[in-house]
């Protein structure tokens, strides 16, 4: 698996917030950053921890996607995310609602 580069996961990141309903200013995309750069942080100190260990380069997961988890599972406390709502799958079925008429 290809690994993937810090303009991927920021895309990644605003296209979820985008989605999510999130508005992003420019307040907004600084905090991005911040959240970013923490992830950056966090993933270089446990690779630099990793890197004593004597693992093999190949059994841990690629620094980008390590990364990209690690900004995701980061958002809630960074932005507060719109509960989703999810619609009724169909709205409740009555006699009237088919068209049917009456027989007489």
């Amino acid at each position: 698996m290809e690994d993937i580069s810090f303009q991927q996961v920021f895309s990644r990141v605003y296209n979820y917030l985008c989605e999510a309903g999130v508005e992003m200013t420019s307040d907004r995309c600084r905090q991005l950053l911040q959240l970013i750069d923490d992830a950056v942080a966090e993933v270089g100190e446990s690779a630099d921890r990793n890197a004593g260990s004597g693992q093999p380069s190949g059994s841990r997961p690629l620094a980008g996607h390590r990364l990209l988890a690690n900004a995701m599972d980061k958002l809630p406390e960074y932005f507060a995310l719109p509960e989703a709502s999810i619609p009724a799958s169909a709205p409740s079925l009555c006699r009237g609602s088919i068209g049917y008429s009456r027989r007489g």
